[in-house]
């Protein structure tokens, strides 16, 4: 019970703390929900459910959606009213916004509230599957899907590689430090990446960190575009990203351990 309590805290705090970019006028707010956003909502679905099962594609659905809507959320605490998002099969989703973060600690804000907003439900479903275990065990199964996928996906979006949020939050750190080593970072990411994705033999993963690269490399640096940040916003930065990933890591280690290590 008491472990269902800090969760139940955990999810206050997250909602209390995202309530400006939670509720757009005081009310939930749905963009985007034209033909092919439907489409592509659907398509997602489909693909993550054909290939992990009912229950994963479920979850990983979910978790992405609300993966996205920590982006939007925190959009608009930095003021972009605009702000969206749409899924992408075999992708996952993308939050949208028509201008650039004024300042580099808003970029790096909003990148790690992608995962950030996601600790609280993992949490609050490792809770309620463990007190569901005998009374509801299929809902219980669930759940810890739910957690354990949410706590993967979120650690692998935080891993150090370009473009992941991960990858993004490093990059951003490390122009904080010095300015130069930003592009000398987000160079070595990309071909960490790519080295990954052939010592895995994924062809998706490699195709992924070619379009990392390709986007690497044509899109002009904004970073002299934005207000750096301070050194004391650098090393809460620095600590934010390694507790998230962390809890991330350790919320996904199941999974980890059954498919990866």
């Amino acid at each position: 019970m008491a472990f269902l309590f800090w969760s139940l805290a955990l999810c206050a705090a997250t909602t209390y703390t995202l309530r400006e970019g939670l509720f757009a006028n005081g009310q939930g707010q749905i963009q985007g929900m034209d033909l092919e956003g439907m489409i592509l909502a659907v398509a997602a679905f489909v693909a993550a459910a054909w290939f992990f099962g009912p229950m994963y594609g479920v979850a990983i659905v979910t978790g992405v959606v609300i993966h996205e809507y920590g982006h939007v959320a925190a959009y608009r605490i930095c003021g972009h009213d605009d702000a969206r998002f749409r899924l992408i099969p075999l992708m996952g989703g993308v939050a949208i916004s028509d201008r650039l973060p004024d300042t580099q600690a808003e970029d790096f804000f909003i990148s790690l509230m992608g995962p950030g907003i996601c600790l609280a439900p993992m949490v609050l479903a490792f809770a309620v599957s463990g007190l569901t275990v005998e009374t509801w065990p299929q809902v219980s199964h669930f759940l810890w899907i739910f957690a354990s996928v949410m706590g993967v996906l979120n650690f692998f979006n935080l891993l150090p590689f370009w473009p992941l949020d991960g990858g993004r939050c490093v990059r951003i750190i490390a122009y904080a430090i010095w300015p130069p080593l930003a592009t000398v970072v987000a160079v070595a990411m990309s071909a960490a990446f790519a080295a990954v994705a052939i010592y895995m033999q994924s062809t998706v993963l490699f195709i992924f960190a070619l379009m990392g690269a390709q986007n690497l490399f044509t899109t002009p640096d904004i970073s002299n575009l934005q207000r750096p940040m301070t050194k004391m916003q650098t090393l809460t930065a620095f600590g934010a990203y390694g507790f998230t990933a962390a809890a991330h890591f350790m919320g996904g280690f199941a999974l980890i351990d059954l498919y990866l290590i």
